[in-house]
């Protein structure tokens, strides 16, 4: 079976990269093929420069961050100015996150825009250049504008550098040689606490990535390159930014937290051992037990994974949950535990009333917690439902109680149909009034040039043989147009 079927789509493709023994020579600032496609996969090393080959860009196209921590060179007068300003905002949240006040500028981080909007896009659209000179270091990020601004990307390279100048801080230019590195998984669990430190987490993409165990074990979480981070899916890259932005919460809870973390942060891109011995260097709480930190870091899941009582339900989930509820618990003549809804329940009730009240609290409490949380238009069903339990607690099944059960079910489906009919209305209006790109279907694209690489193994089952067929008939009919 040859060629890409689009509607055939295989599981996500994890690519790794390999670090390059040889150190690669700096990249000449005013290239614009700095950014070579054929460079993937190499380490960044310093190289010196002399001071007048600190600064390559003309004056009008050079603008200063107000913190005077970054410079941007390159581009359009807004892009650099919009730039700046998004840089110093991650700096000032970065600080926020540790704790600590702004302090004065040590090492010049410089952003550099390559290119322009519609010319071919370079492989590596992010890239940093580590330098000095006899007085200072060095930091530069070369971006590829080719394709726009990719703002996910800016922020995790400016992180990057953030890090990297924490570990510079104090050294004498020259006396670090080695590659500096900042891990994928703590750049992007930053990024991710800092978000949850400002009210913007997404709740509902922690519940399900713990509702499924997590995706990744701690040693692929630290395991996991930049590269490789970037080649995944979508789902993929959110629930790894989700189990990173916990391992980060979890750390920062801690007792002195905040105070060990910004510790962590300042050797984290010149340290050369294992991971969890950084960590357990800095967090000594967690020397407790071998598994002491997959502890923390699942419990912090658990607790972000926890929906506050004032968030309210959708109409399914309110369903869902309403089903649940609506269940009476007891025992029948012959001492078996029963649980059926009151419309199930084909047996005799309990001649005692104390039986009947014990087989409805249950489902009284379970309405009660419902209450704060379900669609607000389901407040009156709740109310009606409680009463009905009351009512046969008290005075046992009759034609009424199940009559008024049927048409609070017949209720329930309307509104759970309209409320359908609206979410699929408002899907295709946003979709009909979308003006520009998600960007997910660059997902969709980079399988299909994976998949064409790569071509899956010929199968000669029935279900291949009949796609084949369909695929033949499809370019045959094709072609005649």
């Amino acid at each position: 079976m040859s060629g890409f079927r689009p509607w055939v789509l295989g599981g996500c493709l994890m690519l790794g990269i390999a670090v390059g023994d040889e150190p690669r020579k700096a990249i000449p600032l005013l290239d614009l093929e700095a950014l070579d496609p054929t460079e993937q996969g190499t380490a960044e090393v310093w190289t010196e420069v002399e001071a007048e080959q600190a600064v390559e860009f003309p004056r009008d196209q050079r603008v200063r961050s107000e913190s005077g921590q970054f410079g941007v060179n390159g581009g359009q007068g807004a892009q650099r100015a919009s730039i700046a300003i998004q840089a110093d905002d991650i700096r000032r949240r970065f600080n926020a996150l540790l704790d600590q006040p702004d302090a004065p500028v040590s090492v010049p981080i410089e952003i550099l825009l390559h290119g322009k909007p519609g010319d071919p896009p370079r492989a590596r659209p992010v890239a940093h250049e580590l330098r000095y000179t006899a007085d200072t270091y060095l930091l530069r990020i070369h971006v590829d504008f080719s394709r726009g601004l990719d703002r996910e990307r800016m922020e995790g390279a400016i992180i990057r550098g953030l890090l990297f100048q924490r570990a510079l801080h104090g050294k004498e230019p020259g006396s670090v040689q080695t590659a500096l590195k900042a891990p994928v998984w703590l750049v992007q669990g930053i990024t991710e606490a800092d978000a949850w430190r400002q009210g913007r987490g997404d709740r509902k993409l922690y519940e399900g990535v713990f509702q499924q165990g997590g995706r990744f074990t701690l040693d692929q979480l630290f395991a996991v390159g930049e590269e490789e981070f970037w080649r995944s899916d979508g789902v993929s890259r959110a629930m790894f930014r989700a189990q990173s932005g916990a391992m980060v919460m979890a750390l920062i809870e801690q007792p002195q937290g905040k105070e060990a973390f910004a510790g962590f942060c300042d050797e984290v891109a010149v340290f050369e051992g294992e991971m969890p011995i950084l960590l357990r260097t800095h967090f000594p709480e967690m020397n407790l037990s071998e598994k002491s930190l997959a502890k923390w870091w699942a419990l912090t899941m658990a607790r972000l994974a926890e929906a506050p009582i004032t968030e309210v339900m959708n109409v399914l989930e309110t369903e869902r949950a309403l089903a649940d509820a609506l269940v009476l618990h007891f025992r029948d003549e012959e001492g078996v535990n029963v649980n059926v809804t009151l419309e199930e329940w084909q047996g005799p009730d309990p001649e005692e009333a104390s039986a009947r009240y014990a087989a409805v609290r249950p489902a009284q409490d379970a309405l009660n917690r419902l209450s704060y949380r379900c669609f607000p238009s389901y407040r009156s069903l709740l109310s009606d439902y409680q009463l009905i339990l009351m009512e046969w607690a008290r005075d046992g099944r009759n034609d009424k109680m199940m009559m008024d059960l049927v048409e609070l079910n017949e209720l329930r489906a309307r509104m759970l149909e309209r409320a359908t009919r609206g979410r699929d209305y408002l899907d295709y209006m946003e979709i009909a009034g979308a003006t520009e790109l998600s960007g997910s279907f660059d997902d969709y694209m980079r399988l299909k040039q994976e998949l064409k690489e790569k071509p899956r193994v010929v199968k000669d089952d029935p279900v291949s043989k009949y796609l084949d067929t369909l695929e033949a008939v499809y370019e045959r009919n094709r072609s005649r147009k």
